[in-house]
């Protein structure tokens, strides 16, 4: 691997990026406790965020989640009816 020598200003811009990367890892953690009343539903954990849409947070068994599981639904219902299908499908294994 090559040493490369920055300029000072090249230096700095770095320095701000890592900041605003840091920044932005805050906010998103920050983002996750205004989630509330996070229940757990064969090991799938969700909660209602402030503005009443519902997000899944977590999958037992994975460290990512499905496709299917991503972003915001309107009603529980339709977090628990994609879970019992991907469990269905073969796609998330219910835990015992």
């Amino acid at each position: 691997m090559k040493a490369i020598d920055l300029t000072p200003a090249e230096v700095k811009a770095l320095e701000q990026r890592r900041s605003a990367l840091g920044a932005i890892d805050c906010s998103i953690e920050q983002k996750n406790k205004l989630i509330t009343g996070i229940r757990d539903y064969k090991g799938s954990e969700y909660g209602m965020s402030q503005y009443g849409s519902y997000q899944v947070l977590s999958v037992h068994g994975s460290s990512t989640l499905p496709v299917e599981l991503q972003g915001i639904f309107t009603d529980a219902r339709h977090i628990i009816r994609t879970i019992d299908n991907l469990i269905t499908e073969g796609k998330l294994i219910e835990p015992k």
